[in-house]
């Protein structure tokens, strides 16, 4: 009796002794995992500080660029009307590139800080691809205004060669204050 007893104990350090073993080993796993993640957020945090050290390092470039293009943007008076302004730009820049409009609608004014944007939506236009690259092409190298295409649908129209769609014309000014 006195023999199973022994081996009992025995076998009862062995357990404990094991069991320690198993959670020791599981801390160290673990804390190997979290040393990856701590020093991949590490990495990404030093990252990110080098990046916004150099682009503070680089404020007065951004700043005079930015003063560089809002001189550059058309002012209109406080209260003037601006959508039969764009609508007769871009009536004009379609027609020179042969973009034919069918059927446009000018939408509520967007203030975005100091400049203030106008959409047009175009429901209807048809033209060939030729002609709608090169009238991009003119919305966004023109010295008449600041333009940007936020949103461009086209599919191939009846006549063959000319597609038709949708796109969204942002027009961006500021107001005299």
């Amino acid at each position: 009796m006195g023999g199973g007893m022994r081996e009992k104990a025995l076998m009862a350090v062995v357990g404990v002794i094991a069991m320690y073993a198993f959670a020791a080993a599981l801390w160290f796993m673990y804390s190997a995992e979290a040393w990856k993640s701590a020093a991949k957020t590490y990495n990404r945090a030093k990252d990110t500080y080098q990046r916004e050290v150099k682009l503070i390092g680089e404020k007065r470039k951004w700043n005079d660029a930015y003063e560089t293009e809002k001189a550059a943007m058309p002012t209109f008076g406080e209260g003037k009307a601006t959508d039969t302004t764009w609508r007769r730009k871009l009536d004009e820049f379609a027609a020179k590139h042969h973009i034919v409009i069918s059927s446009a609608q000018t939408g509520r004014e967007i203030e975005a800080g100091d400049v203030l944007e106008l959409p047009i939506d175009v429901k209807g236009w048809e033209g060939s691809l030729e002609a709608l690259v090169r009238l991009m092409h003119e919305l966004e190298n023109t010295s008449d205004g600041m333009f940007d295409i936020t949103q461009l649908n086209f599919k191939p129209s009846s006549k063959k060669g000319y597609l038709r769609g949708s796109f969204t014309l942002n027009c961006a000014y500021m107001r005299e204050k």
